[in-house]
């Protein structure tokens, strides 16, 4: 299998190609599909999260055909049966992550990309088509940021979190967000939303609007994938207690509890006020 990096630039201009087009429809995005799930962001569907899938599907097969695939839409999918069951390398995706912000033509969805090696998390790239922006990060290198012109690592810049908001997101932690609420600007991605706070989703930990980010299940396509970006650049994710977390050596597509701080001093500081 080729070089990780090599993966990861091949898909860079892929990511912006599919954002492209992503954008484009969004406002002529029809009545929306739906799936199962416990509240609206989970059940929603839209032709761009299955077309934006195949897309990177067939980017995949033509590639890298020895590596195997896995997608959120992979029940909708008709390439599944043309990857090989076990591939020491596979490449995961969230086609549109932020279903629901983008069928409501809002701007805080994102494509994210994962390579695993081995059940490894090797790199997850994520990419921002409105602001036209990417963030990774690549196991061994660090993490970057870069514009859409992107095409290497070298092209991009160092990047890391930004502390001192004391804004703590969370999503299926309701004991949790009550305790924080105490110390922490703290709301609920769901039950909270506010379509002024124009939210980037863990993306914000870059921005310094963002400290914090508690979850009793992460899916590891999008908020699992975001953190492993920001343990690369600077920040601290953990278990709720604050034990470190092995999804990030044996990767799958599984939720997990997560808890994720800009800084450790502030992981520290959600800790403890979580225990009290």
């Amino acid at each position: 299998m080729p070089a990780i990096t090599e993966m990861v630039e091949t898909y860079l201009p892929v990511l912006v190609t599919a954002g492209d087009y992503a954008r484009r429809i969004q406002p002529r995005i029809g009545s929306p599909a739906s799936k199962a799930g416990q509240n609206p962001w989970v059940q929603a569907l839209t032709d761009a999260d299955q077309s934006v899938q195949t897309f990177f599907e067939l980017t995949t097969l033509a590639h890298f055909p020895d590596a195997g695939f896995f997608g959120e839409e992979q029940e909708h999918s008709r390439n599944t049966g043309y990857f090989p069951a076990d591939a020491a390398t596979k490449v995961w995706l969230d086609p549109i992550d932020g279903t629901w912000l983008y069928q409501n033509q809002r701007s805080g969805w994102q494509i994210i990309l994962s390579i695993t090696r081995d059940a490894r998390l090797m790199a997850v790239i994520c990419y921002l088509p409105v602001s036209g922006r990417f963030n990774l990060a690549v196991r061994g290198c660090g993490a970057f940021t870069g514009g859409r012109d992107s095409r290497t690592l070298n092209d991009m810049q160092p990047l890391a979190t930004r502390s001192g908001s004391r804004v703590c997101v969370g999503y299926q932690a309701p004991a949790e967000l009550a305790k924080l609420r105490r110390n922490w600007h703290a709301f609920d991605i769901v039950n909270d939303d506010d379509p002024q706070r124009d939210f980037e989703n863990l993306n914000d930990l870059f921005s310094g609007r963002l400290d914090g980010f508690v979850s009793q299940s992460c899916d590891l396509l999008d908020w699992g994938a975001l953190g492993y970006i920001v343990a690369n650049a600077g920040g601290v994710v953990s278990g709720l207690d604050g034990r470190p977390l092995d999804i990030y050596e044996d990767f799958s597509a599984r939720s997990s509890p997560i808890l994720v701080g800009s800084s450790p001093e502030v992981h520290q500081r959600l800790l403890t006020d979580l225990a009290g």
